[in-house]
């Protein structure tokens, strides 16, 4: 991967483009593994709009360079080479399979460019305004920016008041569900080294090149003590408190929620009320059901133990969502 500083002054000559450049962007925000990647891969196969790709993220300081330099179809192939090299077909975590193109979230730009936080800061915010810019000025200046990034959920009204015009889809999804799916994730990317998100994080290869710090993290989501469980749930009871409280302070026409739940049982109406939200259509025609494939839910023993106690800290996001 080539350095920092050589990425850097690839797209250095063309920064002074992105000045005129305006987006308009809509926000997919859920807890994290909510099925926000699912969402955004589907949306994104609407062709309605324009995104954040695996490629972005990896490329991030030469995207323009290669763009203007019409290189944009080499590096892209380069990648995918890249990626059957290191024998990367899925992302481990979830079976999503992995190609330049896959919809990704923008919080890995944030965290690796700046080494601040994964979600929008005021220190960041210089590069989240510069990532969206460049996204589309190389894309079709016609259609809306379309991202994702669980990072911001809990704090989607700083996100609203720093860009004002912002839209959000807010995705939910049974939290006993979302728990086990979280400390399953964590767990797979400690056990063994993970080359895809190595590529796109700087901070897992920083973690997992520690013994101690890798050591550290298996430890905060081992089964010992249910330690996993309490930290999951105690990272959804943040996420969801704050999406109930704040909630109401969004006008109507600014956000829509959805259920996991329902995109997986009738994706085709689904995606239709979100697209008739954004008074947009679809640019092509599908078969919504083939993108979307339900995986079966197997709980953690620690979970399936603690499911009373869990949903006794999160009732009242069970009840608003009729989570029975």
């Amino acid at each position: 991967m080539p350095s920092k500083n050589d990425q850097t002054i690839a797209d250095q000559t063309y920064l002074n483009l992105l000045s005129k450049v305006d987006f308009s962007p809509i926000f997919i925000l859920g807890d994290h593994r909510s099925g926000t990647t699912l969402l955004y891969k589907t949306l994104v196969s609407t062709e309605c709009f324009n995104y954040v790709k695996a490629y972005h993220i990896i490329k991030y300081n030469e995207i323009l360079s290669n763009h203007f330099n019409h290189t944009e179809t080499q590096k892209i192939e380069e990648l995918a080479e890249q990626f059957r090299s290191l024998g990367i077909s899925d992302r481990s975590i979830d079976n999503v399979m992995v190609t330049p193109e896959l919809p990704e979230e923008y919080g890995f730009i944030l965290k690796n460019i700046v080494d601040d936080e994964s979600y929008i800061t005021p220190k960041n915010l210089p590069i989240f305004q510069q990532l969206c810019q460049k996204i589309q000025l190389i894309s079709d200046s016609n259609k809306p920016l379309l991202l994702k990034n669980p990072w911001d959920f809990p704090q989607f009204m700083y996100v609203k008041e720093i860009i004002p015009h912002a839209k959000f889809i807010f995705i939910h999804r049974h939290p006993i569900h979302v728990i086990n799916s979280k400390i399953k994730a964590v767990r797979t990317l400690l056990a063994s080294w993970n080359p895809y998100t190595s590529l796109i994080a700087k901070w897992y290869r920083k973690v997992y090149q520690n013994p101690f710090q890798r050591y550290l993290y298996q430890l905060l989501y081992s089964p010992y003590f249910n330690l996993g469980v309490r930290r999951a749930t105690q990272q959804s009871l943040t996420s969801h408190s704050y999406f109930l409280e704040n909630i109401d302070s969004l006008l109507e026409q600014d956000y829509l929620s959805i259920k996991y739940e329902d995109l997986c049982q009738d994706p085709q109406k689904t995606v239709e009320k979100i697209l008739d939200f954004l008074s947009l259509e679809a640019q092509v025609s599908l078969d919504y059901h083939k993108l979307i494939k339900p995986r079966s839910i197997n709980l953690l023993p620690e979970v399936e133990k603690n499911a009373q106690p869990i949903r006794q800290q999160l009732q009242a996001y069970f009840t608003y969502h009729n989570y029975n």
